[in-house]
């Protein structure tokens, strides 16, 4: 997005001692990231959707027209996802696996939503919307056009004229187009949300919690959740499991032995591996905490179109919702120790149980926490330095 900006050093501790005997090493450590010499050329995603496909051993590349791509993915975005199986029929001597082109197609896909989606953010910051020289503009900004050749610039300016173009076709009410510039998705995916949406609300507005809440929105989070181990199970209802001890809060270590109970196993290829304590971290930490939040966050943004009573309570739980899977944890009072600074899933539910928290406001937290100040100390006692500093400041 950017052609240059600011690093900041967190730890001011390395510049103070930077003449110390025994601390100096870090300093120089420092001052070697800061040499412009050593500095790398910055590279853009977005370039990228103008690179051929290349087979699995990139000895062979196929050439594949970014405009053409993306004129076939507006057309029907289900025929360009079937792409892959038809490369990989006709070139699969040379090396072009199915799941290597799939990989490399379901990427130009993620580029034209990430376009669609910077687009629909700057939609209105006029009344009038976007104007042509408003979207050559925005595509000029970008840092792909700063790095492109003159070729590549004029196709980056079609490709912006092509995708704006598209929005204004089928997003025509601006009271929409707002909502959709918030969800932080593309116009295909953020137009089967809303579908989804309008299809579920009656059941939506049934839940009575986060558990009933997940059941009905995983069909639309494995939807919408396209890559990393996330999709790598071969017992997906294992997932599901895992996806409910997540969010009630248990370890680990407690999840990975219930992906071997259940004796599933990770795809690779033709082939099956086991899943390791990393696997579940990236799965949870990283797959359900970002892009299951994302999903949540886009479903709440749509159930303020619903023209019927209980919406208000409905965001409000889907929020809660969207906060477990973010931090992975049971309750609100959990998750309002996770804000108020113990951001660790273990030390927020050993607070919140150790010492018989119920609060979910963090001013009442704070207040629950000075009053048993011996038993907050107590229980910090066991943790790392960085959560006993910070009981010391709420406890003043």
């Amino acid at each position: 997005m950017h052609t240059e900006g600011s690093l900041l050093f967190a730890d001011p501790v390395v510049f103070d001692k930077r003449k110390s005997r025994d601390q100096k090493w870090r300093w120089e450590q420092v001052k070697e990231l800061l040499e412009p010499r050593n500095s790398e050329p910055c590279v853009s995603n977005l370039l990228s959707i103008f690179d051929p496909i290349k087979s699995d051993d990139e000895k062979y590349t196929i050439t594949m027209e970014a405009l053409d791509f993306a004129k076939a993915y507006i057309d029907d975005p289900d025929e360009v996802a079937k792409l892959a199986a038809g490369i990989a029929a006709r070139h699969g001597d040379k090396n072009f696996s199915r799941d290597g082109v799939e990989r490399q197609i379901a990427w130009r896909i993620s580029l034209i939503c990430a376009v669609e989606s910077f687009l629909l953010s700057h939609w209105d910051e006029s009344e009038a919307g976007l104007s042509e020289a408003d979207v050559t503009r925005l595509a000029e900004g970008t840092l792909a056009f700063f790095l492109a050749d003159e070729q590549k610039k004029e196709h980056i300016r079609e490709l912006f004229q092509l995708l704006a173009k598209n929005i204004a076709t089928n997003i025509t009410d601006p009271v929409r187009r707002k909502i959709y510039g918030r969800t932080l998705y593309g116009v295909q995916d953020a137009q089967a949300i809303e579908e989804w949406v309008q299809y579920n609300a009656d059941s939506l507005l049934s839940i009575v919690d986060e558990t009933e809440a997940l059941d009905l929105a995983w069909p639309l989070l494995t939807r919408h959740i396209n890559g990393g181990v996330f999709t790598k199970f071969d017992k997906p209802e294992v997932l599901k499991e895992i996806s409910h001890g997540w969010i009630s809060g248990k370890p680990f270590s407690d999840l990975l032995k219930i992906i071997r109970k259940r004796k599933a196993k990770m795809i690779w290829g033709t082939r099956r591996r086991e899943f390791k304590i990393d696997h579940v971290v990236d799965v949870c930490e990283g797959t359900l905490a970002y892009d299951g939040a994302l999903v949540v966050g886009a479903v709440s943004e749509f159930i303020e179109t619903l023209a019927q009573d209980g919406t208000g309570d409905l965001i409000n739980r889907l929020q809660l919702f969207q906060k477990r899977l973010k931090y992975g944890l049971p309750t609100e009072t959990t998750i309002a120790l996770y804000e108020l600074g113990f951001s660790d899933r273990v030390i927020s539910q050993d607070l919140a149980a150790s010492l018989n928290l119920a609060a979910t406001q963090k001013k009442d937290l704070v207040k629950a926490l000075k009053k048993d100040r011996d038993g907050a100390n107590a229980v910090m006692g066991k943790y790392p330095s960085y959560f006993q500093e910070r009981m010391k400041e709420i406890l003043g």
